[in-house]
């Protein structure tokens, strides 16, 4: 997972390499021509997500049925291949400067790169069902996202010290390992199943434990209460009943787990023979800590409450996902919008915050009234004046730039390499650099023109500014990485989920708007941004099995996460609109834009509240 994470992260790590990559030219007739390539390049590099999270909006109902039918470890070399494949492709447009086939393989990588997190999720549930699950799924998450973390310091590095193609093809080696881990996963898994410590579900096609899952109340030499056992007659019409969700409550108040799979279930007791519906789309695993009895008795209550709301009294369990869908109520569907929304002001903001880290802080604008002494000829380099070509204002005064502001380009060029000694032009990339107005985005660092010859100054402090704003934006995934299963647990302490959802809408919306009206440091509003999407996440996941029936999580899991994409997909695409329209810049009219997520996202979550209290208040109660 660390590798997968790695490469989806690249495009947003080398923002400005990309930009400098794909819309550098060699001559220019016009300003219009590179505020039109900087517009197109928004456009495009926003598709870059954008095309990901399209197949995300069908795949999570296909996933997890694929995860069942052929196996968690199968899958996930297939997932983890799909992967490699996407960014061997997105490597390959990057070296051929196409975008058709960047955005070709990019959409090759979401195929896979979501749906290898529902193997993983399953391979979890697998492995440590029963003992230190909850501790499995942190660090799963947390290595994970140390992988967009590594990124974001490597890959801005590599890119300028070794060029932006090498940096998009290392990622093409840690999705090639990403896939000899899954091959030694799948290795391990056949040979636990050979040795007997893993057996075969046959309803499925799953992998299960064969030593007993549940801890204490069952002998030893009892196998019919083993919860891996794969001794029960398929043929056997399975459905949800109130005896099995008492049988559940009596192992409950013995202190016993009561993980739930979403696909499968797997708690099978020998005198019974009716089991939970076996959903095909059901696509996420789901863990639920071992508690009292309580927290059965209040599933039972809102299972109830569920069925009298959506159908009458003799209503069968629901058999298709279209059958769980239409009985999802208002409050499963409030939530689906919180998540559009929310994650909205996380993710997209996330794939150009280098963009916007630059722009605000790292490699601003030098005053207006700067300019070179000589306008037509280098800043520095081999082709520099000799008596160095400093930057002046309007009266001839040496302008005062400080470090964050990059440096004052020529306004004009006009220079041929074979006019130039051949030792200095030899690792030029073009013949001959003629530019009526001359603007950054026709600089391309790669380029030993720019590099060594002509603008040496812009180029090392482009290559500073790159590499700190990586290291900024990485913030919020680190957060993510340590504190999620700290907050995941203090949640499991305190309840207050709707409560929580608020506080951390109301942060987001005090985040973007420092980012768009103070040009002090970014890293505090960072760490309220890094705060606020470990808190949602801990809340808004674990509130969905709350809000329908026990039959339909995987479907709810599925629904949501499907819907979650479809934003992810239209939002960046709506961020280049806004970026375009606003000459170019993204502070501050993209920072409103993610300001009005994060408010409709605070307005959603006040409705949320007020519907929970009037069902109970059920997303705020302690170990619900």
């Amino acid at each position: 997972m660390t590798g997968v994470y790695y490469s989806f992260d690249i495009p947003a790590a080398l923002h400005q390499q990309l930009k400098d990559t794909m819309t550098s030219s060699t001559s220019n007739t016009s300003a219009n021509s590179s505020s039109h390539d900087e517009s197109s390049f928004s456009m495009k590099f926003n598709l870059l997500y954008s095309v990901y999270s399209i197949p995300n909006i069908f795949l999570p109902f296909l996933g997890g049925t694929l995860v069942d039918s052929l196996g968690a470890h199968t899958t996930a070399l297939i997932f983890a291949s799909l992967t490699l494949c996407g960014q061997f492709l997105f490597a390959l447009g990057i070296s051929l400067q196409s975008w058709n086939i960047m955005l070709l393989g990019r959409t090759f990588y979401g195929f896979g790169g979501e749906s290898i997190s529902v193997a993983t999720s399953t391979l979890n549930n697998e492995w440590f069902r029963g003992k230190e699950l909850a501790l499995s799924f942190g660090i799963n998450l947390a290595v994970s996202r140390l992988g967009s973390v590594v990124n974001d310091f490597v890959s801005p590095k590599v890119a300028n010290e070794y060029g932006v193609n090498r940096a998009v093809w290392l990622g093409v080696g840690m999705n090639f390992m990403s896939v000899i881990m899954t091959l030694g996963i799948c290795g391990l898994t056949l040979w636990r199943r050979k040795a007997g410590v893993m057996g075969w579900d046959d309803v499925g096609g799953r992998e299960v434990l064969m030593e007993p899952l549940l801890s204490g109340g069952n002998d030893e030499g009892n196998d019919d209460n083993d919860i891996g056992s794969c001794e029960h007659d398929p043929n056997i019409e399975m459905e949800a009943n109130e005896e099995a969700d008492m049988d559940n409550k009596e192992e409950t108040e013995q202190g016993q787990s009561l993980f739930q799979p979403l696909r499968h279930n797997d708690a099978m007791d020998g005198d019974d023979s009716e089991t939970s519906t076996v959903l095909a789309c059901n696509t996420i695993p789901m863990e639920i800590s071992p508690t009292d009895g309580n927290h059965t008795n209040d599933r039972l209550l809102l299972d109830q409450e569920a069925l009298e709301n959506s159908s009458s009294e003799d209503a069968t369990v629901p058999k298709t996902c279209m059958d769980h869908v239409l009985q999802f109520d208002k409050m499963f569907w409030i939530l689906c919008l919180s998540c559009v929304v929310v994650y909205g002001c996380v993710l997209p903001f996330n794939n150009i915050a280098s963009g916007i880290l630059l722009e605000r802080n790292y490699f601003t604008d030098p005053p207006s009234s700067c300019h070179l002494q000589y306008e037509d000829m280098c800043s520095m380099g081999d082709l520099a004046p000799k008596d160095r070509n400093k930057a002046i204002d309007s009266n001839g005064e040496t302008c005062v730039l400080t470090k964050s502001m990059r440096p004052v380009l020529p306004s004009s060029l006009s220079i041929y390499a074979s006019s130039v000694n051949s030792t200095i032009s030899a690792d030029w990339m073009n013949d001959s650099y003629v530019f009526d107005h001359l603007t950054e985005n026709d600089l391309d660092c790669g380029d030993a023109f720019w590099r060594k010859s002509c603008t040496v100054d812009f180029c090392i402090a482009q290559k500073l500014a790159t590499e700190k704003s990586g290291r900024v934006m990485s913030i919020p995934y680190l957060f993510s990485a340590f504190l999620s299963p700290l907050f995941g647990h203090v949640v499991d302490k305190i309840g207050r989920r709707a409560i929580l959802a608020v506080v951390s809408c109301v942060l987001l919306v005090s985040v973007h708007l420092s980012l768009a009206w103070m040009h002090s440091s970014p890293v505090i509003p960072l760490v309220g941004q890094g705060l606020a999407y470990v808190g949602y996440a801990a809340v808004i996941w674990p509130s969905v099995p709350l809000t329908v029936r026990k039959e339909s999580v995987g479907t709810a899991f599925g629904a949501m996460t499907a819907i979650q994409n479809v934003g992810l997909a239209l939002f960046p695409l709506v961020i280049a609109c806004v970026y375009k329209g606003s000459s170019d810049r993204y502070i501050p009219n993209v920072e409103y834009f993610f300001v009005i997520c994060a408010l409709v996202g605070v307005v959603i979550g006040i409705l949320l509240n007020v519907l929970d209290k009037k069902r109970g208040g059920i997303l705020n109660k302690i170990d619900v």
